[in-house]
């Protein structure tokens, strides 16, 4: 058992090792790109605006973590909070992996290893998504107001179309004719309004975080009033529900710098507007790397608490066959 222990432990590290590796390539990639543009500008930044960013970010990467481990508890998982928050830092980094579908695999086999059924992580991670998109499309549509003046009307209705369908997709009895198909459906019945709402909930102060952060970035790279913050925000929840649609390509990479770029021209210069799209796809999975980095670090740092929990027999009903 100690040895079946240590196997899982090193193929942990080696999965960690792995996606940040690759992260860290992309983002090597990203800066060799858009090299010139990096390049022209004369780095006069407001590193208090960069700092802030991080923390903002750092915050929000800990709530979508928190977001994760509520679903799978609430679905049926028996992990540790602490797993879950290991194993969603671990498999966050590959979504930054060309094929988004990356992360999925990384999720499954992390929780395989601890005795949940692959079947029960795709729920989830559906359910997620689908979370995410309900949320950030009604955020998006709140914020309206201030697009609105910039944008035709068919972007209106396509968002207002995305948040109902995510709302009614996130109905606890559409959920649980989806567990009950998915053959999970001993834990339908768990899933309420409360959960749902939980959810949503905070996911949307997610995505508000997430134009906080857009907006700090910007910040730093030029001067921006705070009176366009509700702007950015609106921007960044748009650009993302956007680039969440499209996931299922093989890459996504340059969709959501086009679509901040066009955007923020009504605020900005043009060639401003491209290097802040561009800061902001670099510093964020900086961040992103340092964030996990120091998550994991914690972790390592405090597991002598978990080994009770991982050597705990693994349960066939939720394995799969």
């Amino acid at each position: 058992m100690i040895t079946a222990l240590r196997s899982r432990q090193w193929y942990r590290v080696a999965l960690a090792f792995l996606t940040i590796t690759a992260s860290c390539s992309i983002l090597a990639l990203l800066i060799y790109r858009e090299r010139d543009v990096l390049l022209a500008y004369d780095w006069d930044l407001r590193w208090s605006y960069i700092v802030a960013s991080f923390v903002v970010l750092f915050i929000g990467l800990i709530l979508a973590a928190a977001v994760w481990a509520d679903m799978m508890r609430v679905l049926g998982s028996r992990a540790s909070w602490a797993q879950h928050l290991r194993n969603y830092s671990i498999a966050h980094l590959a979504r930054r992996l060309p094929g988004t579908l990356w992360y999925l695999a990384g999720r499954s086999y992390l929780y395989k290893q601890q005795g949940d059924s692959v079947r029960l992580v795709a729920v989830s991670s559906g359910l997620e998504l689908i979370v995410s998109v309900a949320s950030g499309a009604t955020v998006t549509l709140a914020f309206f107001t201030f697009l609105i003046a910039e944008l035709p009307r068919s972007y209106l209705v396509g968002t207002a179309i995305a948040a109902g369908l995510g709302i009614l997709t996130m109905h606890p009895a559409v959920v649980r004719v989806l567990l009950d198909r998915m053959r999970l459906g001993d834990d339908a019945a768990s899933v309420g309004y409360g959960s749902v709402i939980r959810w949503f909930a905070v996911y949307a102060l997610i995505w508000l975080l997430g134009g906080l952060i857009l907006y700090l970035i910007a910040a730093a790279v030029t001067p921006l009033p705070w009176s366009n913050l509700a702007y950015v925000t609106g921007v960044w929840c748009l650009v993302g529900v956007i680039s969440v649609a499209v996931f299922f390509l093989p890459s996504n990479l340059g969709i959501t710098e086009v679509g901040l770029s066009l955007l923020l021209t009504n605020i900005m210069p043009s060639s401003v507007a491209v290097l802040v799209a561009i800061m902001a796809r670099l510093l964020i999975t900086l961040y992103e790397i340092a964030g996990v980095g120091m998550i994991l670090l914690v972790l390592r740092f405090f597991q002598p608490t978990l080994q009770p929990k991982l050597i705990e027999p693994i349960s066939s009903e939720r394995s799969d066959p």
